[in-house]
């Protein structure tokens, strides 16, 4: 990518501060995939592009757990032995509407909605570890309220 084209896309505010610093992603592919369906390269779309990844990834081990467990007679009792939830609780919890993200200072951000924040012990019992690896990865920070 020339330089031209990254201080454009990739710094953020009067400071130039890059968001992306310490981001270990594939850019090349994201960028690739924001282009073929015409997003603006901005630094916002793209942390909204690298989130809807990670969402995608809660939702998917979330299905799992469901699709598991659900016909089992004593879903909630194994599936607080197992994951440290009830059954519904991990029903109840959904990344798409619960997490949201932003850009403060040049750090990208992330938290739970303020709706959402009472399922905040629960995300982290079920993906702490899914947290971790996505902020090592990203240099993302979450942000509690």
């Amino acid at each position: 990518m020339n330089e031209g084209l990254y201080e454009a896309v990739f710094c953020y505010g009067e400071k130039k501060v890059d968001p992306f610093m310490y981001c270990q992603v594939d850019f090349d592919r994201i960028i690739g995939d924001m282009k073929l369906v015409g997003y603006e390269l901005t630094p916002l779309n793209i942390v909204h592009q690298i989130m809807l990844e990670q969402l995608d990834h809660l939702l998917k081990t979330k299905a799992q757990i469901i699709e598991a467990t659900m016909d089992l007679e004593n879903r909630d009792e194994y599936c607080r032995a197992k994951y440290g939830l009830s059954f519904k609780d991990i029903d109840a919890l959904d990344p798409r509407h619960d997490i949201e993200w932003d850009i403060k200072s040049g750090q990208v951000i992330f938290f739970l909605s303020p709706e959402a924040m009472y399922k905040e012990e629960a995300y982290f019992t079920l993906f702490k570890k899914a947290f971790e690896v996505f902020t090592a990865k990203t240099g993302f920070t979450y942000m509690s309220q």
